[in-house]
């Protein structure tokens, strides 16, 4: 039998929220990568655990800090996603407010009644409340805290992923400038679009904030192949970011080629043409062997559910086909992006044409948001939307109507929803 990462019982398991970090002695930028929002995707974990292991007994000089943080512990510990609801699916603005409220709650009880036993480095679990997300989410945001405000420079969050079938690594984001230019460090796929198709993302709400950030898929869940793609990546970004310097980073060239091998065939950026969501009650079964980017044809039969064959309503190449018990996106499909686009996205935002949205016939002013637009019925093609992509916007469904929203590019002011406060 082929051994698997998740099969190894000689692999360590994370049962710990700080998983470790390691500060240079200059400032700089704070590389935070966050691991295993999901508790079936453990590989990020035991790859910064690696990198860390590695710098404490290397000692190179490094400008800056590099902090990692495990997401799910109660999820980890059962193997499965998710315990209540999906901790990738629940950072929405509300959401994370009150959660601030109640910690910056606790903060003025804490200094009012004086210090803990053992201080606030040792991060003490929050009382259990809601759902079991709630409990993690909550710890966790209390622990990314504590590491942006000891920040010396850009805050830039690394999201570490593993998929449910084959893979080759591959990044996602929101569609901002800065957060291509961290993408595009990485020879690997990037995809667009993912953002827009699911709601509460946590990358989502960094985006709100002016950070850089991106996920990285690196590839099946209980492939120990993973962690080596995971381990690649970070090491990789510590170098393009600056915190080392390249002859600092052990095997940086033998990193970049295992990772551009990997995605050798793949096209450089895509985006998400088509999201087929799924619910318990659908039961919905993916056909066995397929694997992520492979191309499919329109009305190719990809899977069943209750009322029958599911075929794709697009050609194009499969993306995140579900090969597990949980999850609310049967698959994607998704089509490359010419870099002609890319370029024209650019130098339009970077000359502020987001800001003149409302110009394009169709586009009217959002009643109460300053950083959103609404489509008039007879604009909602494909033409205006796509427009509105290049300038920066993402589609939402709102009240029955079409909303997109400005999406951030610069680094945020601070405010009542920033984690630094």
């Amino acid at each position: 039998m082929t051994e698997t990462f998740a099969s190894n019982p000689a692999a360590p398991r994370v049962a710990r929220r700080h998983l470790g970090a390691h500060r240079g002695e200059a400032p700089g930028p704070l590389l935070l990568c966050i691991a295993s929002l999901h508790g079936n995707e453990p590989s990020g974990s035991h790859a910064t655990l690696r990198v860390i292991g590695q710098l404490a007994a290397a000692g190179p000089p490094m400008r800056g800090d590099l902090v990692a943080l495990a997401g799910n512990l109660s999820a980890l510990a059962a193997g499965a996603r998710f315990i209540d609801e999906d901790l990738n699916r629940v950072w929405q603005r509300g959401r994370v407010a009150a959660v601030l409220e109640s910690l910056r709650a606790e903060d003025t009880e804490a200094t009012t009644a004086g210090p803990t036993p053992g201080g606030a480095s040792e991060n003490p679990a929050l009382p259990m409340v809601g759902t079991s997300e709630l409990a993690e989410q909550r710890q966790l945001i209390a622990s990314i805290r504590e590491a942006v405000q000891d920040a010396r420079g850009p805050v830039y969050v690394l999201d570490l992923h593993t998929t449910s079938s084959e893979s080759a690594p591959f990044t996602t984001l929101g569609d901002t400038l800065q957060n291509r230019a961290l993408a595009r460090s990485l020879p690997v796929p990037v995809v667009l679009g993912l953002e827009e198709q699911i709601d509460g993302a946590m990358l989502q709400y960094f985006d709100l904030l002016g950070w850089a950030g991106i996920g990285i898929e690196a590839g099946a869940h209980d492939d120990p192949a993973s962690i080596d793609a995971h381990t690649d990546v970070i090491w990789v970004l510590l170098a393009a970011l600056g915190l080392l310097d390249p002859e600092h980073v052990p095997d940086l060239e033998r990193c970049r080629a295992r990772l551009a091998r990997a995605a050798a065939d793949l096209p450089r950026v895509v985006d998400v043409r088509y999201r087929h969501p799924v619910s318990s009650e659908d039961g919905f079964v993916m056909n066995p062997g397929f694997r992520n980017f492979e191309r499919v044809r329109k009305g190719q039969v990809l899977g069943s559910d209750r009322m029958g064959p599911v075929a794709a309503p697009t050609g194009g190449r499969l993306f995140l086909p579900l090969y597990q018990k949980q999850g609310d996106d049967g698959f994607f499909v998704v089509r490359r992006v010419r870099p002609v686009w890319l370029a024209i996205s650019r130098w339009l935002r970077r000359r502020g044409l987001d800001r003149r949205a409302t110009w394009i016939p169709g586009v009217i002013p959002h009643p109460d948001r300053t950083d959103a637009v609404v489509l008039a019925r007879w604009a909602t093609n494909g033409v205006v939307i796509g427009i509105l992509h290049l300038l920066g916007f993402n589609a939402r469904h709102e009240k029955g109507r079409v909303v997109l929203i400005r999406r951030v590019e610069s680094a945020a002011n601070g405010g009542p929803l920033d984690l630094r406060h």
